[in-house]
């Protein structure tokens, strides 16, 4: 059996061995939020997301900062039960929790029966300002 013949890829696709990030087109506050980023894990704060100002702007409110909190110190069986420990419809809750999965600020353990929201990391910080 003749085995096939592989053609050469064409010349314009890189390497991406030969890398060279000097070459890279790397968006500013995105270098800026990863520096961030790092400057705090050096400093003592690992696991910390760094948001983007206008994310935070569109996210955090006082009722998710509420959410944020609750999460901070307890274990919701599931977002109804978490809804009805902070008095919230759970709808609304429900969404906000969307807000902040989409961002990553929160996650979903698996419980079996529901889906229970767990903060995702340790420490959630805004990208300076100035």
């Amino acid at each position: 059996m003749k085995m096939p013949e592989f053609e050469e890829p064409p010349a314009s696709v890189p390497d991406p061995n030969e890398f060279e990030r000097e070459e890279a087109d790397i968006d500013e506050h995105l270098a800026l939020r990863a520096a961030f980023s790092e400057t705090l894990t050096q400093h003592g704060y690992p696991d910390t997301l760094v948001l983007a100002r206008e994310q935070a702007e569109d996210v955090f409110h006082d009722r998710r900062l509420d959410i944020l909190d609750y999460l901070k110190e307890q274990s919701p069986k599931s977002v109804r039960a978490l809804a009805q420990e902070l008095d919230y419809d759970k709808g609304v809750v429900s969404r906000d929790l969307q807000a902040l999965a989409q961002i990553d600020v929160i996650e979903y353990e698996d419980t079996g029966r529901a889906k229970a929201p767990r903060l995702k990391h340790n420490h959630v910080v805004v990208e300076p300002v100035v």
